[in-house]
């Protein structure tokens, strides 16, 4: 939303960041990609549910431009919003918290806590997803053992553990083990990435990134898998201005902000840039099949591999069919 009004040099420094610029990417490509994303979002199946939340209030005294309104509805879905920041401040936090909290199926009741009398401009995003597992996770099995938190032994917390033995995509390395958990419908999945250290998170994430994340997939295999997994529910609220700062972007938070996309305003500038996400994890899924090849596979000779998540660990839901990120997360702890 902040793309399609920034323009000149406070654009460029968007299109830098988002490696839109070395991509060579169209501004006309990037909106018609972000509206085609969008909708097929909106068109998810019963298996799954992503619930997203898009909202951005202006002072009112600012004149906000009719195409960018438009812009902001037919690609981005978005609401925008104009209010009085200093005299509306507890009757503005009310409003959008009921709005993220309905458009996110009551998963995200508040977003806002309170709004800084100087504000002039706030973008906000809420996410919610919530998948069903392929292969159901038996609650009968689910026990409490231990998680590392932090990869601290003396830290361990007691948690419910789900179990399930079960042919998953496999790769074991000598640093990392990794595991795909699909979701019913088979076209959104999740990457679990554990370090072979209950200390080798950070390590571990450091060579994150989009080509690694393909080339583990590349190299996975089927194969029966012992799995441990703790049932979770991830939520994650961000101020995002210092670190969109510290990767490059500063144009749109400072005075004279080249913001002419949305207004010809020149005391136009970002103060804020908030992002909630809720990840929820438990047993839910089909019936597990294949009961049969199980009690065969038993008097095999080999051993089935254990994937037990008892530490620190990361997670990718994407999508099968578009390698499409939706949401990449860190567990470091459990309660």
């Amino acid at each position: 939303m902040l793309f399609c009004a920034a323009r000149n040099e406070t654009c460029l420094e968007i299109r830098r960041l988002l490696g839109y610029e070395i991509a060579n990417i169209t501004d006309v490509s990037l909106i018609s990609s972000f509206k085609q994303l969008l909708s097929a979002l909106e068109k998810t199946p019963d298996d799954y549910v992503i619930s997203f939340a898009n909202s951005l209030l202006s002072q009112k005294d600012f004149a906000v431009k009719a195409d960018y309104k438009l812009t902001l509805e037919e690609t981005f879905k978005a609401l925008m919003i104009e209010v009085d920041f200093a005299s509306e401040s507890e009757k503005v936090v009310n409003h959008i918290n009921e709005w993220v909290k309905s458009k996110t199926n009551n998963m995200i009741s508040q977003l806002l806590d309170s709004l800084d009398i100087s504000t002039v401009l706030i973008i906000l995003n809420a996410v919610h997803f919530k998948g069903t597992w392929l292969t159901q996770f038996k609650k009968r099995l689910t026990r409490i053992q231990s998680f590392y938190s932090k990869g601290i032994k003396s830290n361990a917390k007691l948690v419910s553990m789900m179990h399930l033995t079960e042919s998953f995509l496999y790769l074991e390395k000598k640093s990392f083990r990794a595991l795909v958990l699909p979701y019913k419908g088979e076209e959104i999945a999740m990457l679990v990435l554990l370090p072979s250290s209950i200390n080798g998170l950070k390590k571990l994430e450091n060579k994150l990134s989009f080509n690694f994340i393909q080339d583990i997939k590349r190299k996975m295999h089927k194969r029966k898998v012992k799995v441990a997994f703790p049932k979770f529910q991830l939520e994650y609220t961000k101020s995002m201005k210092e670190s969109l700062q510290s990767l490059g972007l500063k144009q749109v938070f400072k005075d004279g902000a080249d913001l002419c996309g949305m207004s010809d305003s020149k005391q136009l500038k970002v103060s804020e840039i908030i992002h909630k996400a809720v990840v929820v994890v438990n047993e839910e899924g089909t019936e597990a099949t294949a009961a049969t090849a199980v009690a065969i596979n038993s008097y095999s000779l080999s051993f089935d591999p254990e994937f037990i998540v008892d530490h620190p660990f990361t997670f990718v839901i994407y999508n099968t069919i578009s390698n499409l990120i939706l949401f990449m997360g860190r567990v470091e702890e459990l309660e």
